[in-house]
């Protein structure tokens, strides 16, 4: 039986949507069970949209789309049409993205943990067919919609367990995976009858034989995140004070170490990713989502090289 597996594609760098819908096929032909899409210079649920109309068994989603672009009813209705058109293949991954982020957009953070909890409970509750009529009265979704939290640290990783169906962390090594299941766990227990909370975990993927230029690659890649002060403190909370010391005085490149990345990442040749894949799959990720370098070639090459 082939392992559970998922791809993330970052379409906001220039993918045309006929590139979108390919690279959907192909991963959906090679055995993956899911393809994700950030919210970055794109819209994340047209995008999953795209997607879902142009496979049949894989599940798309959001990896993840940010609460503060949509009001939670539209964000309902929209992701309700999606699962409806896709047989139910729709997952919907909802976080707060960044300060840096939201202030170009004149987004006002406010306090974020309170926002999310407030926007996952309301779109549950439109998506149950709860709330004021508009037009009309409100209806039930015809399939379910799986919705899972992003979070970094243990405080947004409990209450993803208390609200949400999964927690989709990002830049996470296998160790803090492994405590990640004391929070899980924690807040499942806050609410009588809940069911089990997945965890997802973002893993940035560079395959190739020369394994410094993989790294070189991972840091072209990854060098905008250690600007935010949300992964720096991650850094720090994950046993890289120095990288996050590094990171906060602005030496993006020094502070992603060797060290640092041959933790977060799968990097290599294709042996010692699929290696480096089952320790995180053992430390309890239970849909671990591959996260390709820029570009469609990227992507198509990751397809291939982790075909089931």
């Amino acid at each position: 039986m082939a392992e559970r597996l998922a791809i993330a594609i970052l379409p906001g760098t220039g993918w045309r949507a006929r590139d979108v819908t390919v690279i959907a096929q192909q991963a959906e032909q090679a055995g993956f069970e899911a393809i994700f899409n950030p919210e970055v210079n794109n819209d994340g649920l047209a995008t999953a949209q795209l997607m879902g109309a142009a496979t049949s068994r894989i599940h798309v989603g959001t990896w993840i789309a940010s609460i503060y672009l949509r009001h939670p009813y539209i964000c309902a209705q929209s992701a309700a049409l999606i699962a409806d058109a896709t047989d139910g293949r729709m997952i919907l991954g909802l976080g707060i993205s960044h300060q840096s982020v939201n202030s170009a957009l004149n987004v006002d953070m406010g306090r974020p943990l309170v926002a999310m909890r407030r926007y996952l409970t309301e779109v549950q509750a439109w998506l149950r067919g709860e709330g004021p009529a508009t037009h009309l009265p409100q209806r039930p979704a015809p399939c379910a919609v799986p919705m899972h939290m992003a979070a970094l640290n243990s405080k947004a990783v409990e209450l993803a367990g208390e609200i949400a169906d999964g927690v989709m962390p990002f830049l996470w090594p296998a160790s803090r995976v492994a405590k990640s299941q004391e929070w899980i766990a924690r807040g499942l227990a806050k609410t009588v009858g809940r069911g089990p909370c997945e965890l997802s975990l973002g893993l940035p993927t560079y395959i190739g034989d020369n394994l410094d230029d993989m790294r070189a690659l991972a840091r072209q890649n990854l060098g905008l995140y250690a600007t935010f002060p949300y992964y720096q403190r991650l850094f720090r909370l994950s046993g890289f004070e120095r990288e996050a010391e590094l990171a906060e005085q602005g030496a993006t490149t020094e502070a992603l170490s060797d060290r640092l990345l041959d933790a977060l990442c799968l990097m290599g040749p294709v042996s010692r990713c699929r290696e480096q894949l089952q320790a995180f799959r053992s430390a309890g990720v239970d849909l671990p989502i591959l996260y390709p370098a820029i570009g469609v070639e990227a992507a198509r090459r990751t397809i291939q090289a982790f075909r089931q």
